[in-house]
């Protein structure tokens, strides 16, 4: 049995900047709206059952995202912040969440 080459790389590529469409891959935008990151950090935080997202509060500026605010543990802290890494588009992380 022979294998067939794909017709583009197999690693994985950053997905910032890299889609599967309908036709094959292609480039998307090379940056989002800082209202747009936001909005998808705090949906990831919502939905995260580790992280009690009404205690923590989301700024975004530049595709850096700050975290302030306070969480009960250290994994309550840095399950936070893996869910803003999470977001396509996402510079930074900066966590400046208290541990209560």
């Amino acid at each position: 049995m022979q294998y067939s080459r794909r017709p583009y790389p197999s690693r994985p590529r950053d997905p910032r900047t890299f889609y599967m469409g309908p036709w094959g891959p292609f480039h998307g935008p090379s940056r989002r709206d800082d209202a747009a990151v936001k909005h998808d950090v705090e949906d990831l935080l919502f939905y995260d059952g580790l992280v009690d997202s009404l205690n923590v509060n989301v700024n975004v500026s530049d595709g850096v995202v700050t975290l302030t605010g306070t969480v009960s543990s250290a994994n309550e802290k840095w399950a936070a912040e893996d869910d803003a890494w999470a977001v396509p588009f996402v510079k930074d992380v900066k966590n400046n969440l208290q541990v209560s």
